[in-house]
């Protein structure tokens, strides 16, 4: 987040990236948007120094998206929103 102790200073860059992910991958699969979470408490986002964002592709105990994150063919869709998300990033 903007307050975080550590890496308050990746938060602009972290949400852009965050969001162009979240949108591109939901674009390319019709997944619900839920936006981009920003959290403080993961040691692995504390240590960066360039900008992070995990990705959340589906909930394995959702049996319709526990279906679908088994398929090859979503799969290749969450990969290609990602990339298209990697090269608006770096595009700008």
């Amino acid at each position: 987040s903007a307050g975080n102790p550590y890496v308050s200073y990746l938060y602009d860059a972290s949400y852009r990236l965050s969001s162009l992910l979240v949108n591109n991958m939901c674009a390319a699969t019709g997944a619900n948007n839920q936006g981009v979470l920003a959290v403080d408490n993961m040691s692995g986002i504390n240590w960066c120094t360039i900008p992070v964002s995990i990705v959340e592709m589906g909930y394995m105990s959702n049996p319709n998206e526990d279906v679908l994150l088994n398929s090859a063919d979503y799969q290749a869709k969450l990969v290609q929103g990602m990339a298209n998300a990697v090269d608006a990033y770096f595009a700008n």
